[in-house]
């Protein structure tokens, strides 16, 4: 599993929240992303994704990720696409005037497709042949997952999160499940002149090796609706790098 987490359609029948940059950080927000990747099975991402909070302390998220990729390995030359579709449900408790308690439940529905091409050499009386094969293979997946979490605004302009995620990752293709868990904390900062900072790091037990993430992000404020971005992500077992961009539309 190389990654876990993170655009579904949201009704604009539900009121918005409309909290201001002036006001602190919004989470109220539709994002276009593309990024890049060295992972031997990643070339290129595409991300939209969104969120949303309304009355009650209730929030909800989407996601959609396209992946292209192809490598070569001895005799063979393959090439991946995967998609994967996030929908989450969020509720959060207030405990202070600066600090809430965080549930969310979500559920990510996966597709891959692989297409293999194999060639096959013989040499036979001193003539060499090549022979190529080409398969293709497809393998879905589906995960559940709910968290709890801790979240506190420090000043106006600085947040921290704590949380804990337990999922269950389901191989469609073959039965078999997997169940994981992954601790994560992060820190975001707002300056006044309208740069935002976040930096997230999580690792994720229950597969082997265990795995871990160190995602950075900064975004720059042009105005209360409209922003844009850059984002890191270095990942450890297995080792590879992110880097992209992304425009954000704000509510």
């Amino acid at each position: 599993m190389k990654k876990i987490i993170n655009i579904t359609s949201i009704s604009l029948a539900i009121l918005f929240s409309s909290n201001i940059l002036a006001e602190g950080f919004n989470d109220n927000y539709l994002q276009v992303g593309f990024s890049s990747s060295n992972y031997k099975h990643t070339d290129k991402i595409t991300n939209i994704k969104g969120s949303l909070y309304f009355g009650n302390n209730f929030s909800i998220r989407g996601e959609y990720i396209y992946e292209t990729g192809d490598w070569n390995d001895p005799q063979e030359y393959e090439t991946l696409k995967y998609d994967k579709l996030l929908i989450g449900l969020g509720k959060s408790f207030p405990i202070s005037s600066s600090s809430d308690i965080t549930t969310s439940i979500s559920y990510d529905k996966w597709n891959s497709k692989k297409s293999t091409e194999f060639t096959a050499t013989t040499i036979a009386n001193g003539k060499t042949t090549y022979t190529t094969t080409l398969t293709n293979s497809s393998n879905k997946y589906s995960v559940i997952d709910f968290s709890v979490g801790y979240k506190n605004l420090l000043n106006p302009n600085l947040k921290l999160t704590l949380n804990n995620l337990w999922g269950r990752l389901k191989y469609i293709t073959t039965n078999g499940d997997l169940h994981y868990f992954s601790p994560s904390i992060e820190i975001r900062n707002l300056s006044e002149s309208g740069i935002e900072s976040s930096a997230k790091y999580l690792k994720i037990y229950g597969i082997t090796p265990i795995q871990s993430r160190l995602e950075v992000e900064l975004i720059k404020h042009l105005d209360n609706d409209f922003s844009f971005g850059t984002r890191v992500l270095s990942a450890k077992e297995p080792d590879y790098t992110e880097t992209g961009v992304f425009v954000r539309r704000s509510f």
